[in-house]
């Protein structure tokens, strides 16, 4: 893979980062009211499709989405990691760091509050997302046999 082609992925991975980052950092600081009218249409939606409790379903996507966002994160910090030749675990720490400044930064916002829960349901996500990573070889498939690292 010639060093343009490389240059390029590794610009598009470090934007898609930069940008998924933005995108939690905008759901995560809406106050109280917007970031529940967010998540609220889609639970009740769903709800209805599982036959199930509004209110249990609301606390379950929202628990999810912790997970979900933190997992995709790490998988774009990889792709990002792997092609600039360095480590994967970066990514983890760097998805980790973000998860503890996120949450500590959300009692600045009207009605939000800094939950424990949530940093380890972050990191859990961002683990699972490592371990993706690691188990499919995402710095092999993305560089070839260039230098593959972990």
């Amino acid at each position: 893979m010639s060093e343009t082609v490389i240059f390029s992925k590794k610009i598009t991975w470090c934007i898609l980062s930069i940008l998924w980052l933005c995108l939690m950092f905008f759901l995560s600081h809406q106050n109280g009211p917007d970031t529940f009218n967010t998540s609220h249409g889609f639970t009740v939606w769903l709800a209805q499709v599982l036959g199930t409790d509004v209110e249990l379903t609301h606390g379950v996507v929202r628990k999810i989405a912790h997970v979900g966002l933190y997992f995709v994160l790490v998988l774009l910090l990889c792709g990002w990691q792997a092609l600039s030749g360095r480590k994967l675990w970066i990514a983890l720490v760097l998805a980790v760091v973000f998860s503890v400044i996120d949450e500590g930064t959300k009692p600045l916002v009207v009605g939000r509050h800094c939950d424990i829960e949530d940093i380890l349901l972050n990191d859990v996500g961002a683990a699972l997302g490592y371990v993706v990573a690691i188990v499919a070889r995402m710095d092999k498939w993305l560089v070839g046999n260039r230098r593959a690292v972990h």
